[in-house]
């Protein structure tokens, strides 16, 4: 989405970091003062790609803030069966860039440090890593139902909602009334329900749109296509 400045994603759990180090090669190649921001979870953590990407986003001192969202949980498997340390963040220091660990269910502390290491990686000075502590509320898919997850705490979680966190703190600070926020929940309400309501109404895609938004749109491709090479 060009005008949002996202660049694309994959997905390949873990793919996404090698894209970013590309994406910002380029940047540093072209003397640009943007930086990219690449999101991965725990699990993803874990595979070689990851590893590769932070490797070489630090030997070329690129400008890519590597951001690991660590819900506790990858798949069915809980952090302990599937990674050798407690926080991912550990392993910046390997690779020669910063990390630093943050509570992600705090939007003003996430904001804040996100800002510092952004800053960071604009000015030059390598790419850093950024872990946010959160929690996996919902299964891994909508048939995954959690059984194996202890009840109590994803009790303990949901008391930790960072909306909730964020309304209450700036009640507290009077940023904002509970007049407003209510209004802000029923607008974000109504424009839910709309998007379920389009997507219940809408027509199951054809087989012959599978081709559809897959391939770059060019004569090279289209005659590949044509000619059943692609």
């Amino acid at each position: 989405v060009p005008e949002l400045n996202i660049l694309m994603t994959s997905t390949v759990v873990g793919a996404g970091p090698l894209l970013a180090v590309g994406a910002a090669f380029a940047q540093k190649y072209r003397n640009e003062s943007n930086i990219t921001v690449v999101f991965f979870g725990d699990g993803a953590a874990a595979e070689g790609s990851v590893h590769e990407a932070m490797n070489l986003a630090a030997l070329w001192r690129l400008p890519v803030l590597f951001v690991c969202e660590n819900n506790c949980w990858a798949g069915a498997q809980s952090l302990s069966r599937h990674s050798s340390v407690r926080d991912i963040v550990q392993r910046a220091m390997a690779y020669g860039m910063p990390g630093e660990l943050v509570d992600g269910n705090d939007v003003e502390k996430v904001y804040i440090l996100s800002v510092r290491m952004a800053t960071r990686c604009r000015n030059g000075e390598g790419p850093a890593l950024i872990e946010a502590k959160t929690y996996r509320m919902r299964g891994h898919g909508e048939s995954d139902y959690q059984h194996y997850v202890d009840r109590k705490e994803l009790l303990i979680w949901s008391q930790l909602c960072p909306i909730r966190r964020l309304s209450d703190k700036m009640l507290e600070d009077d940023l904002i009334t509970e007049t407003e926020l209510e209004t802000i929940d029923r607008e974000n309400t109504v424009k839910v329900d709309k998007a379920v309501k389009f997507g219940d109404g809408s027509p199951y895609p054809l087989p012959e749109e599978a081709l559809e938004d897959v391939w770059v749109e060019s004569a090279t491709s289209e005659n590949a296509i044509a000619k059943g090479d692609l």
